[in-house]
């Protein structure tokens, strides 16, 4: 049995979904940062940046003291919510709070619950930014030029596709939902295979499944 995926979905570069009538766009994310930056900077009379980030969905805030964490997390989230390419902007404890319930389809998470699927507390960032749907981050510079999405919580960046092949496997597709973390104990439960309770579920189109027993909540992730 062969099973192929992918970790993260994709959209085509926004200039040419543009020349098909969807409103996609491009952020320069170096710009990005450096303005938000220098309005803290001028906001809250500081001498020195106070965020950081590799990637300018998550955010980090520089400063130890808590009180001058507080105001920058404050003053960043107002500057972010009226950037008009920001959809929606979230806090470190907004994400940890929005714990999915028990057996909630992935469809039908919220935003801060795809992000909370992701969430670490010891590595996550202290603002969640979701920038508007076909949003490309990155400028073209020289001859880079980014186009695949990776980490929004939009669907087309979110879904991917899930293979299972065998010899003599017949040709069916399906439309329900299921997670990358289904392809473990869908495998063990083909071999016969026993194992611990684990994220994701054994995919009974695929396989013959053993009888549920209360396992952890697969992570969605985003």
């Amino acid at each position: 049995m062969v099973v192929l995926t992918a970790d993260h979905g994709s959209v085509d570069a926004p200039e040419r979904l543009r020349e098909q009538g969807i409103p996609a766009q491009r952020v320069d994310t170096t710009a990005f940062l450096a303005g938000l930056n220098a309005h803290l900077r001028q906001a809250l009379g500081l001498t020195s940046n106070p965020i950081a980030a590799e990637d300018v969905q998550d955010l980090y805030i520089k400063p130890a003291d808590p009180a001058l964490a507080a105001r920058v997390r404050s003053e960043a989230v107002d500057w972010l919510r009226q950037q008009p390419d920001v959809e929606a902007v979230f806090t470190r404890d907004q994400v940890a709070a929005a714990v999915p319930p028990q057996g909630k389809s992935a469809a039908d998470l919220t935003v801060p619950e795809r992000m909370n699927e992701s969430f670490d507390p010891e590595r996550s960032a202290d603002i969640f930014v979701e920038f508007r749907k076909y949003t490309t981050l990155g400028w073209p510079r020289g001859s880079s030029i980014s186009v695949a999405g990776h980490g929004s919580p939009w669907d087309y960046d979110r879904q991917v596709p899930i293979l299972f092949w065998w010899h003599g496997a017949p040709a069916q597709t399906s439309g329900a939902a299921a997670e990358t973390v289904d392809i473990a104990p869908t495998l063990a439960a083909t071999i016969g295979l026993p194992h611990p309770a684990i994220d994701g579920r054994c995919l009974a189109l695929v396989t013959a499944c053993p009888p549920l027993a209360g396992g952890a909540r697969g992570e969605r992730g985003r």
